[in-house]
């Protein structure tokens, strides 16, 4: 996973701080939000599936967008999310007990937040 990136302008971009040039300046909020939204959604465990990875990304949408006073989700970010979502779902994909709340949410924010340093410019 990454930790720290250096994008275009040589700035160093951490996971963090990753969404600070769209007003989120706290990743963990991000995390948060995404867990409680699966958990309002009725998906309270973790399962290796694609109908579990939907909500898993929806939620981070849903997240994302309740965080940005953007109308809509730059291509930036969804390439960072489907290229995170892929990451994490070789990463869980024999581990359906990983917990949602610690393990799951987080490593996919993370991927999200690495991809997102290396594609916002």
């Amino acid at each position: 996973m990454r930790d720290t990136d250096t994008h275009g302008d040589a700035t160093e971009c951490t996971t963090t701080g990753s969404f600070g040039n769209h007003g989120i300046d706290d990743g963990a909020a991000l995390i948060h939000s995404t867990y409680y939204r699966l958990i309002s959604g009725g998906r309270e465990t973790f399962e290796p599936t694609a109908a579990f990875y939907d909500s898993l990304e929806s939620a981070f949408l849903w997240a994302y967008l309740g965080s940005v006073d953007e109308a809509g989700v730059p291509d930036h970010v969804e390439a960072a999310i489907d290229d995170a979502r892929a990451v994490t779902a070789d990463e869980f994909a024999d581990r359906p007990d990983a917990d949602l709340r610690t393990e799951v949410v987080p490593t996919f924010y993370q991927q999200v937040a690495g991809f997102h340093c290396e594609y916002r410019g």
